[in-house]
């Protein structure tokens, strides 16, 4: 009896380990090679003092929500006609709503989808009192050009209008029309800039191929457990909710305190709130370590192949990490608290706002019921804040031919790195054309370590004029392979 009952045993581990093998060898993906190209001719020095101009156009909004700045958008309109006068002959430009611009590249195959590039022209303010070199300036010091915007996200705008010029300048004409979209307004939603533009486009009754816009990009320390450089392309974006969360009570005088003020109920209310988040989904990983491949270590290979088993594990490890965390459930955040305005008095009334970013898949109403359902209270009151809202964005294929060949693309230029998809944590201007595309894709094509984390909107925002050039031959070679009929990279 024992004998057969350590049969069974052992066999059940054969069995599982021999399933868990499998499952690992389905999971892995050879990344594979391609051949590595020299792309355009760029002069370096000229590309980085083409970007220093542009940052010298402050073109930072005037308000909270958005309001541009005329002289600002009008010096920097002036220096992309002087700069680049074959784009400005040969592409159709539009002007949307004033200083959002179009640019129309008309393909000879006028049957063939349209592609869109993307940038956008504002930047957030910076406190130059605090920069080693003025933010709008355009400085290039030591290697790098200095300045608000040349990460975020000026450098985009530069790299598509040089590599246009220069192609023109060759003779290119695309097969399939390739559309540059720059918003005037990224930075506060885009409801005055890519909205008119994507709202347009369907209008028209434009589909679009494929978009480009800003997101990931080459940097090592991306993906927890993996070390070396690698290429990440946002296949999705979270979506957005501000709720506020409002508390009325008899109000008083602090001598006489009832046992519960309008401040504990919140207070009590948040912190349940915090310690009892939205569920993690592990399987929306999956993706980003299964495109990686064999350059992830093989414990994580086993370990994502094989979730059923491993789940546990893996969340121990990967919750402690922000950034992990925030890829795997809908996130939340305490911003704002007010509640009283005198030391000696019970407010009548507390007020919070909490801020959600949600992962692809849950939904608005999703995490509203969840926090009712947290809170248990019903003298909380709890209101999503109009225009602070949106669901997370659809997640574009990485079977089809816009992908795959944008990952071509990556790999040709920057010398084959892992690439692989993952869910963009902020948001772009890409949700305003959701209705026109269906392969939508953020992706920034610079080469930066973990030094650079957090300059975009930090200080001393700067980018190397090495990866500046790097940038135009990425957009160089996107414009060639996308703008053929194909998408097939020769």
């Amino acid at each position: 009896m024992l004998t057969n009952i350590l049969y069974i045993i052992l066999a059940i581990l054969f069995l599982t380990t021999a399933y868990v093998v499998v499952r690992t060898i389905l999971f892995q993906r050879s990344r594979g090679s391609v051949e590595k190209i020299d792309g355009l001719q760029v002069d370096e020095q000229q590309v980085a003092e083409n970007l220093a101009a542009c940052i010298r156009c402050q073109t930072v909004p005037l308000d909270e929500t958005g309001t541009p700045d005329p002289e600002a958008f009008q010096q920097l309109h002036k220096m992309l006609v002087d700069t680049y006068p074959l784009v400005h002959q040969k592409l159709r430009r539009e002007v949307v709503n004033g200083y959002s611009l179009v640019y129309i590249w008309q393909g000879s195959r006028s049957d063939l989808d349209p592609v869109m590039l993307m940038a956008h022209q504002d930047v957030v303010s910076a406190d130059p009192t605090e920069w080693t070199h003025p933010p709008f300036e355009g400085k290039i010091v030591d290697g790098f050009i200095w300045g608000r915007g040349t990460l975020d996200i000026k450098n985009q705008l530069i790299g598509i209008m040089e590599a246009a010029e220069t192609l023109l300048q060759q003779g290119f004409r695309p097969e399939r029309t390739i559309i540059f979209g720059l918003g005037h307004d990224e930075e506060t939603g885009g409801v005055n800039g890519c909205k008119l533009i994507g709202q347009k486009l369907k209008e028209k009754g434009v589909h679009l191929a494929g978009i480009v816009d800003e997101g990931g990009g080459i940097m090592a320390g991306l993906a927890a457990g993996v070390r070396g450089k690698i290429a990440l392309i946002g296949v999705s974006e979270k979506g957005y909710l501000t709720v506020e969360f409002t508390v009325h009570s008899q109000p008083g005088h602090s001598s006489t305190p009832p046992p519960q003020t309008s401040i504990g109920i919140l207070s009590r209310a948040l912190t349940r709130l915090e310690s009892h988040p939205m569920p993690t989904h592990l399987r929306r990983l999956r993706p980003l370590y299964g495109g990686i491949g064999i350059a992830a270590p093989l414990y994580i290979q086993v370990a994502f192949a094989n979730i059923w088993l491993f789940g546990p594990l893996l969340k121990r490890w990967l919750v402690p990490k922000p950034e992990m965390n925030a890829s795997m459930r809908t996130t939340t955040a305490l911003t704002i608290i007010n509640g009283g305005v005198e030391d000696n008095t019970i407010p009548a009334e507390a007020k919070a706002i909490v801020n959600f970013r949600l992962l692809p898949g849950d939904t608005i109403a999703d995490v509203l019921w969840h926090a009712k359902k947290v809170i248990k209270d019903e003298r909380v009151k709890i209101k999503p804040v109009e225009g602070k809202f949106n669901e997370a964005l659809p997640t574009s294929s990485t079977t089809c031919i816009e992908y795959k060949s944008l990952q071509k693309v990556v790999q040709q230029v920057f010398d084959n790195p892992p690439v692989a998809p993952f869910v963009m944590l902020g948001g772009t201007d890409c949700q305003h054309f959701v209705p026109v595309c269906d392969n939508i894709y953020r992706f920034t094509s610079v080469v930066m370590d973990e030094s650079f984390m957090g300059l975009e909107h930090g200080i001393d925002e700067r980018i190397p004029v090495e990866a500046m050039a790097r940038m135009v031959k990425f957009y160089a070679q996107l414009m060639q392979v996308w703008g053929s009929r194909e998408m097939i990279s020769k």
